[in-house]
């Protein structure tokens, strides 16, 4: 084989990886947890200890009573209640992140330096945020969406709304979960937007501090 077609060969060996796949590199980390919390990955499942890696398709849970703080990217923290479950979707390092809330609350506090944008998605609609600080999850007997910080828009099936700060809207509970993030019967409707009192501020931001 002439030197030319030993090069070519094996550059073409190193693009298909050739010595192996890329290490997949972690998203974020856990900055702290309370009670049972937990990293699912694939089929392992492992507490969810201060400063563990968090990896793109992870799923982070909590038990009762329970609490759990996760940094993705460079500067967007979750902060889960008790019986919640978050996944996370997509990362984009500086220009994207997606998450999914399958059941329970999060706090998203997203700070300076941030991924441009970041989407939640419910089981009730996605969320599509900038800049914010903003509550998502059961708040007196409905899901409701409370914007502290910033503009979150709300886009569902049955409607749309954009939220600023000190605003939030509810949905009435599903008739039926079917599974984790998937809902059966009549999809829920938007309530108007309107402003949060401060006592129904405080008792969300309790269920995830």
């Amino acid at each position: 084989m002439s030197n030319r077609s030993f090069a070519i060969v094996a550059a073409a060996v190193a693009a298909v990886g050739f010595f192996g796949p890329a290490r997949a590199e972690p998203v974020g980390s856990v900055v702290a947890s309370r009670g049972e919390a937990a990293l699912e990955r694939a089929d392992a499942r492992s507490p969810a200890a201060a400063g563990a890696a968090v990896m793109l398709n992870d799923r982070a849970t909590t038990g009762d009573a329970s609490r759990l703080d996760l940094k993705l990217g460079a500067a967007t923290r979750l902060r889960l209640g008790a019986n919640a479950s978050l996944k996370v979707d997509q990362f984009v390092g500086k220009l994207s992140a997606r998450s999914t809330l399958e059941e329970g609350a999060v706090l998203i506090d997203r700070a300076t330096g941030a991924e441009k944008t970041f989407e939640l998605q419910t089981p009730y609609g996605l969320l599509s945020a900038r800049g914010t600080v903003f509550f998502a999850g059961p708040s007196r007997g409905t899901f409701g969406i409370f914007v502290q910080k910033g503009v979150v828009d709300v886009v569902t099936r049955t409607g749309s709304a954009r939220l600023t700060a000190g605003e939030g809207v509810d949905f009435a509970p599903p008739r039926v979960i079917v599974l984790p993030g998937l809902l059966d019967g009549d999809p829920p409707e938007l309530t108007p937007v309107k402003k949060w009192g401060a006592a129904r501020i405080e008792e969300a931001l309790d269920s995830v501090r």
